[in-house]
């Protein structure tokens, strides 16, 4: 676990965190991928340092940074020379390091990545990655398949749960009210949910929504991993939190677009209507909170940490939850990769340049699939190709 700290002794790593350029991110980024097994450690790194810089009321962060690691370079000259330093001393000594730092400079920080509950939470994630199968798994472990391309799942009284308007379960108490339940959409699929407390959440291809059984705290907490259009049930005394990977979206009563796929560049919140607040999440990426006001998008990008708010016609960006989508001079690349998700296909650009297309259309998704790409196909004013059941060719 405590490796990460290692990169506080990389003046190149603390560069990119305080002063990125396009060389600095490009080498970290080759690192990333000649040596995944850091990853995590760089994110926890990253993260921790970025801590510091968001503090204004510190103006000499570098030269703090550089005196830590210098502190840790003396120990680690000695290190080798007596093994009650290596094997005891030394990894103490790095904690406390890290814990000066934090405390000299009034930082209280919880490292919710050592929840075992948002861990599970990911590790969730990891376990569904390239599924096909969509399925409803209960806190107490119980398993429904969702076989259907849309299904629905509606929370009635007494604890039932109404599975596409027919099948009804009965979901039992759990042990813990610490477990949750997992809806899990894979690509090529898509459903809608009424949770327990009467909000309406409609699931994306490739989705994954975590909630408990009752929502018993003093908030309604969710997880989500993809996109999600939540219709929120109003109560000011119970406010609803969606949680990502990288931010938390507080509403008490509204509705709202998130869209929050863990392999893509941009983490977006669209408010259609109400009001709700962006935060960071325990990690704080954000500086400072963001009230969105109807017609808004707040959008992060993961690569940069930066997160810009700007007004967006919000009929095109919700469109998908009501079966079409719906654009307007949008880049090539990103329609195909809605399309890719929505029926588990793969489609194939015949030159890298068509990328860049700007696409101006509609496109009803419940319609015949090859129907649906012909049009698109026709509208970019290129032809379309099929190489095999789930993979076409756009030239």
């Amino acid at each position: 676990m405590d490796h990460f700290l290692n990169f506080f002794e990389d003046q190149r790593f603390v560069n990119w965190v305080f002063n990125p350029t396009p060389e600095v991110n490009r080498y970290w980024e080759d690192y990333i991928k000649e040596h995944p097994e850091q990853k995590k450690d760089i994110e926890y790194g990253r993260i921790l340092l970025s801590q510091l810089q968001q503090k204004r009321e510190c103006e000499n962060m570098g030269e703090i940074t550089a005196l830590y690691a210098g502190i840790l370079r003396q120990i680690d000259k000695k290190k080798d020379r007596k093994p009650f330093i290596r094997h005891f001393l030394f990894p103490l000594l790095k904690y406390a390091a890290v814990a000066l730092v934090f405390l000299s400079l009034g930082i209280f920080l919880v490292n919710r990545y050592n929840n075992s509950h948002i861990l599970a939470e990911y590790q969730s994630i990891k376990e569904v990655k390239d599924d096909t199968e969509a399925r409803l798994i209960l806190a107490n472990g119980g398993k429904i398949i969702l076989p259907e391309n849309e299904s629905t799942i509606d929370y009635g009284q007494n604890g039932k749960i109404i599975i596409n308007q027919k099948d009804t379960i009965k979901q039992e108490s759990t042990a813990s009210e610490s477990e949750m339940n997992q809806l899990i959409i894979p690509y090529g699929k898509n459903s809608s949910i009424r949770l327990p407390d009467g909000t309406q959440v409609y699931l994306n291809a490739g989705s994954i929504l975590i909630y408990p059984p009752r929502f018993k705290d003093k908030t309604r907490e969710v997880f989500l991993s993809g996109e999600g259009y939540f219709e929120v049930a109003h109560n000011t005394k119970k406010p609803f939190v969606v949680r990502t990977s990288e931010v938390n979206i507080v509403a008490t009563g509204t509705i709202f677009n998130v869209s929050a796929y863990p392999t893509d560049k941009m983490l977006e919140t669209v408010l259609v209507e109400g009001s709700v607040t962006v935060k960071g999440n325990s990690m704080d990426v954000f500086k400072k909170d963001l009230v969105l006001k109807p017609g808004e998008m707040a959008s992060y990008n993961r690569q940069t940490f930066e997160t810009i708010c700007h007004q967006v016609d919000v009929t095109r960006e919700v469109a998908w939850h009501n079966g079409y989508l719906q654009f307007e001079s949008t880049d090539l690349s990103r329609i195909v990769l809605k399309l890719e998700r929505y029926y588990n296909i793969k489609i194939y650009l015949d030159n890298p340049r068509l990328e860049m297309r700007r696409i101006t259309g509609k496109l009803m998704l419940r319609e015949e699939r090859e129907k649906v790409l012909g049009v698109l196909a026709s509208t970019a004013s290129l032809t379309l190709y099929k190489i095999n059941e789930t993979s076409y060719n756009l030239k």
